[in-house]
């Protein structure tokens, strides 16, 4: 063994308080018309570790070998001492040490103010009209431990070592041919102390002003009366989000070149790894037409049937990732708008009916009200039943071959990736079949129909929006495979002593029509792109295949 790492123990106790204070009033103008007004305030703080021990990393400018930023340590720990090998580094990259008397290192917003306001309107007794708007702050967001600013230097630190750093040079004539052993130890190491070795840190780090996440939620309904127990639902249902978290890497390489080539050099800050960074940056939106048809129960029936047709978008990868989704290509060189995209989540159209149909017969009932043979095998029977049915969610295509350094590519679709045949484009310099038959588990997709982006040049710098054309597409540019389920239950009640203590079976159906359900494709545009290999993540309570559970209880 060569090479070793040796990490402190470090454990961080974050804190934080969230307040808020709130009105409201509910104002009936008239009979027919009735305001909803409200406004709330919120101030989250940001977290903070209780003994000060984090530090944050906040960046200035960015430019090829030449950005700035400041390294925040709380004034509280002034008296723990930094290695030169940290120190130097920092220096070097032109990053400023700097100690805060601000605990919180980053600086809270205190203008958290959202207005709420809903109007109905009863336009007939049959017909009303509703109206809504709200802004709503968010809290902390599902961005996980990485980032968190209790992991940075030196409260937390990780040294390298190879086996001549720790035992000495290596010629040819007096090699150990062991490497690292255990009998040898890191004796030496931890006597020149660790933090000692302390070289190409990651950095964690924050906009040096927290913009609070939030969203602006709309919506235009009308529902009519059909009858008594029938109604009848159409709706506009919209939102737009702001300030999302999102991670770009602000250490990223800021030009493109051949691939292959080191782009250390054209990194803000050569002399350090990667960043996990928080920034305020991401946006989403999304917009519905929403309808529905609602069964209040009558004659034994009830029933609630849905349709929604939706679009979400945004430039704001979810923290913790999501499947499918491969982040963005390269903010350093051209920014967060170009990314702006299909949320991995999307669903374009949702069909969903849930209902009960209790039979009527038996006692109690509108046919055979009366105890015997007919109440035993027909009575007392009810049937319940939910489907589902939806389009699938897009994910993001990979290129087959490299064709640059500094970003993430994506191919380019130039025809329908679900239509079938064709030959391969010329521009395509390696060999693949095309798909005689497309959404199906062997070839869900072509891989024909897309091609490589452009390769940069030997010697080139691209920079800036130019490398547009050499990252291919957006990000989640292709739709996988949708869903579909049938679930429901037949149970029956049997009156076992007078009628105050009853027997109920039941028999609980899982996809009744045995109907897969395909997680997304391999989606490279080679040999084997396309092929899906694995189910769709449904959690541990829906079984893929179909599924029955018998119970019984008594009641009394």
């Amino acid at each position: 063994m060569d090479t070793a790492a040796l990490t402190n123990i470090a454990t961080t106790d974050d804190v934080r308080w969230i307040r808020a204070a709130y009105f409201q009033d509910d104002w009936k103008i008239s009979q027919r018309l009735t305001l909803n007004l409200g406004l709330r305030y919120e101030y989250a703080q940001p977290y903070m570790e209780r003994h000060d021990n984090q530090a944050a990393f906040v960046v200035n400018t960015i430019g090829p070998n030449s950005g700035t930023g400041t390294y925040y340590i709380p004034s509280s720990k002034r008296n723990v001492s930094l290695a030169s090998s940290f120190t130097n580094t920092m220096a070097a990259n032109r990053i400023n040490i700097a100690y805060s008397d601000n605990r919180f290192l980053i600086q809270p917003q205190k203008t958290n103010f959202a207005p709420r306001f809903g109007i109905a309107y009863k336009a007939t007794e049959k017909l009303v009209l509703r109206a809504g708007y709200g802004l709503f702050y968010g809290g902390l967001e599902s961005s996980g431990y990485y980032p968190n600013l209790g992991l940075n230097y030196p409260f937390m630190f990780e040294s390298g070592y190879n086996s001549t750093t720790l035992y000495g040079s290596c010629s040819t004539t007096s090699c150990r041919n062991n490497g690292i052993t255990l009998e040898n130890g890191f004796s030496a190491a931890i006597a020149a102390g660790l933090q000692n070795s302390v070289s190409n840190p990651s950095l964690r780090g924050s906009d040096a002003q927290v913009k609070t996440p939030y969203s602006q939620q709309y919506n235009l309904s009308t529902e009519y009366a059909i009858s008594p127990t029938l109604s009848a639902g159409l709706a506009y249902v919209g939102s737009n989000s702001r300030h999302l978290i999102v991670f770009p890497d602000k250490n990223g390489s800021t030009a493109l070149l051949a691939a292959g080539q080191n782009t250390t050099n054209y990194k803000p800050f050569p002399g350090i790894n990667g960043t996990a960074y928080s920034s305020y940056a991401g946006g989403s939106s999304y917009n519905s037409l929403q309808a529905k048809l609602d069964q209040h129960m009558h004659n034994g029936l009830s029933f609630l049937a849905s349709y929604t047709w939706a679009h979400s978008l945004d430039n704001a990868p979810t923290p913790l990732g999501s499947t499918g989704d491969a982040g963005f290509r390269n903010p350093n060189l051209i920014g967060l708008g170009p990314d702006w995209s299909n949320s991995p989540f999307d669903v374009r159209q949702r069909i969903a009916l849930n209902g009960s149909y209790a039979f009527p017969f038996g006692v109690g009932k509108k046919y055979g009200n009366h105890h015997g043979a007919m109440d035993i095998i027909l009575g007392g029977w009810t049937n319940s039943l939910t489907f589902i049915a939806q389009t699938g969610n897009p994910f993001s295509m990979n290129t087959n071959v490299s064709t640059q350094a500094g970003g993430n590519a994506h191919p380019v679709a130039i025809r329908d990736p679900f239509a079938a045949g064709g030959s391969p484009d010329s521009r395509r310099t390696d060999t693949v079949s095309c798909a005689a038959q497309t959404r199906t588990p062997t070839h869900w997709y072509n891989p024909c129909a897309f091609v490589n982006p452009p390769a940069v040049a030997s010697g080139s710098v691209i920079t800036g929006s130019a490398a547009l054309p050499y990252l291919g597409s957006p990000r989640n540019s292709v739709r996988g495979p949708g869903y579909q389920r049938v679930n429901g239950s037949l149970f029956k009640t049997f009156n076992i002593w007078r009628e105050r203590t009853t027997l109920q079976l039941r028999a609980d159906y899982f996809n009744l029509l045995n109907t897969p359900a395909y997680g997304n494709p391999d989606a490279n545009i080679g040999s084997g792109g396309g092929q899906i290999t694995s189910a769709r993540s449904l959690g541990q309570f829906t079984p893929d295949s179909r599924f029955w559970q018998f119970a019984g209880k008594i009641n009394f």
